[in-house]
């Protein structure tokens, strides 16, 4: 067991891998309702008491530091609906976390993209389905497609790494695959293709009617571009990168149902009322606001979390042997 202290020095789990990657979801409420993430009737209220206080989240953040956390990526729900994203954004880049990230539907990016970019985040992901507005509008339950664009180039003005999002949707998005290719490389845009994944019953949902493997998409892709594989660093994620001759985008595939990638999982998740979930996949995790509450102290909490990744964190996510066990799942609450 990796019991080792100090800055720099990573988790560890018993089948042998490091954990340096960590997603903090800061709220569950979002400004869309996208068809694969939120039920159709929107967002449950969740009590604020239940949640971290900003310095209670500061004091987690510093400690997964500790810890040799060296990627944080700031999630939703939408996490720039959170009042206090600046401030905790600043303690990371105090800390000096290297790798500072988002998630974000883009709807509030226009104003914020510069104030994110002074505190010290460096890359952002921006979730954009589609580019038809009606088809756009569908699949996010009322969005507006030129308001999420409009936030994407202000991103682009302000913060070095930009990359786009898309969700693949038989019968709703997969044909538009090139499309969006095109439109990234001609914007400049990094990009990747995800699979639906069947988190509570929107995902389920969607996965059953709807689901598209990454394998569809470069099929698609193979007609207009060649793609070359390139190397990519661990704490980035899973996502199988490709360049395309004649432009310097980056292009990912993300395959958590057709090409199982979890022997190289490096991440843990820390919801906005303090539980460490290990899997995306599993509703399996640790409540670790009470314990901050009654006084653990930073050494002691270290300890735990160590024990419990090591003996806790699964082998792998069971979408497709046993698909029960994510369907308490809340994406709201996890940010992907």
């Amino acid at each position: 067991m990796n019991t080792s202290h100090g800055p720099g020095v990573p988790l560890g789990d018993r089948f042998g891998r490091h954990i340096t990657y960590l997603r903090i979801s800061l709220t569950e409420h979002c400004n869309l309702r996208c068809q694969y993430c939120s039920p159709a009737r929107g967002t449950p209220r969740f009590a604020r008491a239940d949640h971290l206080r900003p310095a209670e989240l500061d004091r987690f953040l510093t400690l997964f530091h500790a810890l040799g956390i060296r990627h944080m990526r700031f999630t939703g729900g939408e996490p720039l609906l959170y009042p206090w994203l600046i401030d905790r954004i600043a303690h990371v880049h105090a800390l000096g976390v290297p790798k500072i990230s988002l998630s974000t539907n883009g709807y509030l990016l226009d104003r914020l993209a510069r104030p994110l970019a002074d505190a010290g985040l460096n890359r952002i992901n921006v979730s954009l389905d589609s580019l038809d507005p009606a088809r756009f509008a569908q699949i996010t339950r009322g969005g507006d497609l030129e308001r999420v664009k409009r936030g994407l180039f202000a991103a682009r003005n302000a913060l070095p790494a930009i990359k786009i999002n898309v969700v693949l949707l038989r019968n709703r998005n997969l044909a538009e695959v090139p499309m969006l290719v095109e439109f990234a490389r001609t914007e400049g845009f990094d990009i990747q293709f995800i699979e639906t994944m069947p988190l509570g019953s929107a995902g389920s949902g969607t996965k059953d009617d709807a689901y598209a493997s990454v394998a569809d998409a470069r099929a698609l892709l193979a007609c207009h571009y060649e793609l070359k594989a390139i190397e990519g660093s661990a704490d980035e994620g899973p996502s199988r990168r490709f360049t395309i001759a004649g432009s310097g985008i980056r292009i990912g595939f993300i395959s958590p149902i057709s090409e199982n990638f979890c022997a190289g999982c490096n991440r843990l998740r820390l919801t906005a009322t303090g539980r460490l979930v290990y899997c995306l996949g599993q509703s399996d995790g640790v409540d670790l606001l009470p314990l901050l509450r009654t006084g653990r102290g930073n050494d002691d909490l270290e300890r735990f979390i160590r024990q419990k990744v090591w003996l806790e964190k699964p082998e792998r996510h069971t979408f497709n042997d046993d698909p029960s066990r994510a369907a308490p799942v809340y994406m709201m609450r996890l940010g992907g």
